[in-house]
């Protein structure tokens, strides 16, 4: 590997937040100078191509973001992934094909993300929806039990199953292998969803095993490096047909004549939507054409942050957690686990407190309800975590 000190690559984002400890990789990951040239050149194409800049997005560029999102996840099919502005638009165009139906039933967890939450629970109140949500809550403690769990509920008949990777309210991440059991219990007939967005481009992760069999959702806005505007979701092979659809599925047969029936292609543009700003391709190319070119792949990437966790970890001031009520939601060995680091609080006003605190000390974390996440990444070193230790013991008294 060529990589001294990745920091030299966000010089950008370092310089826009001087003097501040920015631990929220988890939530917004700084980007890479390069992502600001991809910008630009984006800018340029538009001034040189107009209208005829969508065939080089089409058949240059968005082939491209599909390539590196495959060889980060182990995937031959490339065609079959689809990209939208976020994984909200591509879900909500994954439970479309369910419209019409009298009846949907899905089994998911306790710890999805806001956006898989808040949808769930809206669904809830149509008649005829049902939604199982196993617990996930002490999945740190005993990940086994919960598995089985899962497997339990995966024995009955279930339309759609949904889960995270890894869970964004604590950082538990499930393996490849538990994935490859949990599928393996489902019948043929039940779609399997996975969200990985607070996984992809950060733990290795291998779909090998499962492609063709499953849906697989992640992003550009976290660990991705490309910021906003790169959502993407793998496809297994089928003819898939949502009822919620736009004309970038229909790219490929413009030319059809009006009134025929809706037609699909048979790989992932199927679920494909409408016009967006396509500059968040740019920006992940760029981003992934450099950390190729350096030979940093996804295992360097997750060694180098492990390698800051453990210096937290061994680092962090005892006082830290005991004057502020702190319960570490992570196994200290950090065998396999996320990006980042969760403690629980007492109190939703006490973890609002600490995360005051901290951000007027220039700490810069965020919190999920009585949670405080720290996260860790590629533009800092072991000299900021031992920074960080020393204030929060400063702060801790």
């Amino acid at each position: 590997m060529t990589l001294a000190n990745p920091k030299r690559f966000y010089s950008r984002f370092l310089k826009g937040h001087a003097g501040k400890l920015h631990f929220r990789a988890h939530s917004h990951h700084f980007w890479p100078d390069v992502s600001r040239e991809a910008q630009i050149a984006y800018w340029d194409d538009c001034a040189v191509l107009g209208d005829e800049k969508w065939e080089r997005i089409f058949f240059e560029t968005i082939p491209k973001t599909q390539d590196h999102i495959a060889r980060i996840l182990g995937l031959k099919e490339a065609q079959q992934i689809a990209l939208a502005p976020n994984t909200h638009e591509l879900a909500a165009r994954l439970l479309s094909l369910f419209l019409g139906r009298k009846s949907l039933r899905v089994l998911t967890t306790t710890s999805e993300f806001h956006s898989w939450r808040r949808q769930f629970l809206r669904l809830m109140e149509i008649p005829g929806i049902t939604i199982r949500q196993v617990d996930a809550a002490d999945f740190l403690r005993d990940r086994a039990a919960f598995l089985d769990d899962m497997k339990s509920e995966l024995a009955k008949s279930y339309d759609l199953v949904f889960l995270s990777q890894v869970f964004f309210d604590s950082g538990a991440a499930l393996t490849d292998g538990d994935l490859e059991s949990l599928v393996a219990a489902t019948p043929d007939s039940t779609l399997f969803a996975i969200d990985g967005y607070h996984g992809f481009a950060a733990i290795p992760c291998s779909l090998s095993g499962l492609e063709g069999r499953i849906f697989y959702l992640g992003g550009g806005y976290k660990y991705g490096q490309g910021g906003e505007g790169v959502g993407f979701m793998v496809v297994p092979k089928g003819n898939w047909r949502p009822a919620d659809t736009g004309w970038y599925a229909e790219f490929a047969q413009l030319s059809r004549p009006a009134g025929e029936e809706v037609g699909y292609p048979d790989d992932g543009m199927a679920f494909m939507g409408s016009t967006q700003d396509p500059s968040g391709f740019y920006r992940f190319n760029a981003v992934w054409d450099l950390f190729e070119s350096e030979g940093l792949d996804i295992r360097w990437i997750h060694s180098y942050v492990a390698g800051l966790q453990r210096a937290f970890i061994d680092n962090l001031p005892q006082a830290f957690c005991q004057n502020w009520s702190l319960t570490p939601l992570f196994d200290p060995v950090l065998e396999w686990h996320g990006h980042f680091l969760t403690f629980e609080t007492a109190s939703l006003e006490s973890a609002e407190q600490c995360r005051q605190i901290l951000n007027d000390n220039d700490i810069l974390i965020d919190r999920r309800g009585t949670r405080l996440r720290f996260g860790f990444g590629l533009y800092q070193d072991e000299t900021d975590v031992i920074e960080l230790c020393r204030r929060l013991g400063e702060l801790a008294g």
